[in-house]
């Protein structure tokens, strides 16, 4: 590749974008679930209104608190992600390249992993966010270890 800083900066855009999409949909959430405007969104994913009617409240509080505990840290890792590919990925530190190939790709592939059981009713967001991120680690990747040689 003629340039690889090119790269590197389509690299780090797309993981500035997986990072932006999963902070706004996963701080959202959060924000729903907390100030009590809405139950966790599983709920209407997994189950029809009437069954949900039908549940005890104990596992409803139960699944609100899972979803805010899961969101919480997804916030987290998104900021994380954002912090590392601005300091140092953007500055071609290979320790930021394994750091982020391994944590967002155990939980990229963790996500269909969850999904799974429920005919992937996640898809939606789940396809999207793990392209982004596939595309910013092989391009950041390329660039960062394409100059070694």
């Amino acid at each position: 590749m003629k340039n690889p800083d090119k790269l590197l900066k389509r690299g780090c855009t797309a993981l500035y974008c997986w990072s932006g999409i999963n902070l706004f949909l996963s701080a959202l959430i959060l924000f729903l679930v907390v100030s009590g405007l809405q139950n966790s969104p599983l709920f209407s994913m997994v189950f029809v209104p009437s069954e949900v009617a039908e549940l005890p409240d104990k596992v409803i509080s139960a699944m609100n608190c899972l979803t805010i505990l899961y969101n919480s840290y997804a916030v987290a890792m998104s900021v994380m992600v954002w912090f590392v590919t601005r300091n140092a990925l953007r500055n071609k530190a290979r320790w930021a390249f394994w750091a982020l190939l391994v944590t967002v790709g155990i939980a990229e592939i963790f996500a269909f992993i969850a999904s799974a059981p429920f005919n992937h009713v996640r898809w939606q967001v789940n396809v999207p966010l793990s392209l982004l991120y596939i595309i910013g680690m092989a391009l950041t990747g390329w660039a960062i270890f394409e100059n070694k040689k």
